[in-house]
């Protein structure tokens, strides 16, 4: 019976993995880890930016809901942070984001449902990461009466004034 076992699966000495077949599978691999890192630091990147887009969002569904609801009067961006989930000082509360901008203002025409900011054609308001891990973050929400859209989302990840759309 032995000998019967010994012809099916070989000499006993012909178990393990030769060195070369070690090293080839370290090699793939290392070669996966080298492709599959990039591409995860770079979804990392976007779910953090999505974050703060999301912030920006409910941010700004406040501002827009107290404009409608003031009719005609200026309505200031500070208003809005309860609404939005945000402090009185505009920082969420778990900390990782805050918003400068606060004093410019929206205001909605009662009559022709028109919008009009101050300031006009720059950011209404900005989202800033304040955490380490979120710190190069940043969302502005900007308003031009001409644009097309006239309310448009610019983000930047490396740390600068946002300038690109979103």
């Amino acid at each position: 019976m032995v000998t019967h076992l010994k012809a099916l699966f070989g000499k006993e000495e012909e178990r393990g993995f030769t060195l070369i077949e070690l090293l080839i599978v370290i090699l793939i691999v290392g070669i996966l880890a080298a492709v599959a890192t990039p591409l995860y630091l770079g979804y990392v990147k976007d779910a953090k930016t999505a974050e703060a887009k999301t912030v920006a969002g409910a941010l700004w569904t406040a501002v827009q809901s107290n404009a409608i609801a003031t009719c005609g009067t200026p309505s200031v961006v500070s208003n809005g942070y309860p609404k939005a989930g945000l402090d009185t000082g505009g920082a969420s509360i778990d900390g990782r984001w805050s918003v400068t901008g606060g004093g410019n203002s929206l205001t909605v025409n009662c009559s022709s449902g028109a919008y009009s900011a101050s300031p006009n054609g720059a950011a209404l308001f900005t989202i800033a990461g304040v955490t380490t891990d979120v710190n190069f973050v940043r969302v502005s929400l900007v308003y031009t009466l001409a644009g097309t859209p006239p309310a448009q989302l610019q983000c930047s990840t490396d740390g600068t004034s946002p300038t690109v759309p979103c």
